[in-house]
């Protein structure tokens, strides 16, 4: 398995206050694997394409805002990484990818941001796939807040599967001509989530490349209102790895703050693939 991580200091020093300090730590705890060559280090950085699919999924009005705001630069920086990501999975460069961010992204919609979210990182690397030939891509995002930025950018497209696990609004939801599914999980523990989620992975889906938004503010020591512990994520992973059979996966950070659960929470991930 070729499998890389995605890491900018940037994202530990300059990302928003209440996700930066988990970054370096859950890194860190990445450093045995990739001197072992078990995990690649890929360094992202801005080019024009960061700004052609900036410009192509916000809003002017929104990106003057991220600018006015200080978070512009790690913003973009974040979603670049993803891109790069997307683009070396989609064209076989490799087959699994976990990237760092300085900021999230599922809260940004066209012409609205919150909740420590500036840019939608995923939803600028769906665009870039759908441009060079990888149509049909399913997004599962298991952040225990609900993506709706992601569902205002993508939810009248079909191609674009949308698997949103959330705790934070009052209603779910399922769309099956547009595939938009969001499933409300209150105070999900391990069991109660991954359940939820075995009842998706169960259906045949048809897709190409799969995104993971992985909140770790769904641990039982985070913020988040999912009580799950490291245990689950084991098993999410696993899961995923037999659901995607071969096809390219990309997990991309979302919240959490404890950087005691980074150092658990990610490479429970990572070594589920590697």
């Amino acid at each position: 398995m070729k499998a890389a991580v995605f890491y900018h200091p940037d994202f530990a020093d300059k990302g928003y206050i209440t996700l930066m300090h988990r970054v370096k730590p859950g890194f860190n705890s990445l450093k045995d694997m990739i001197k072992n060559g078990q995990l690649y280090l890929i360094e992202p950085e801005i080019n024009a394409e960061s700004y052609q699919w900036l410009q192509a999924t916000h809003s002017a009005r929104l990106i003057e805002g991220v600018k006015a705001s200080g978070m512009h630069e790690v913003a973009l920086l974040s979603a670049s990484g993803v891109i790069e990501a997307a683009v070396k999975l989609s064209q076989g460069e490799l087959d699994f990818a976990f990237c760092f961010v300085g900021t999230a992204g599922h809260h940004a919609g066209h012409n609205y941001c919150w909740g420590f979210c500036y840019y939608n990182d995923v939803v600028m690397a769906v665009k870039k796939l759908q441009s060079i030939g990888t149509e049909k891509i399913m997004i599962i995002d298991v952040d225990p807040h609900s993506g709706d930025g992601t569902r205002d950018l993508i939810a009248r497209n079909p191609n674009i599967i949308h698997i949103n696990f959330f705790a934070d609004e009052d209603y779910a939801y399922s769309d099956q001509v547009l595939n938009n599914y969001g499933i409300l999980l209150d105070n999900a523990d391990d069991k109660k989530f991954l359940a939820a989620l075995d009842t998706m992975l169960l259906r045949k889906w048809d897709f190409e490349f799969l995104f993971v938004i992985f909140g770790h503010d769904s641990h039982c020591l985070d913020y988040g209102d999912f009580y799950l512990t490291t245990a689950a994520y084991q098993s999410l992973a696993k899961k995923i790895k037999i659901f995607a059979d071969g096809r390219p996966v990309l997990f991309v950070l979302s919240g959490g703050s404890n950087p005691q659960v980074a150092i658990e929470a990610i490479p429970a991930v990572i070594k589920e693939f590697v």
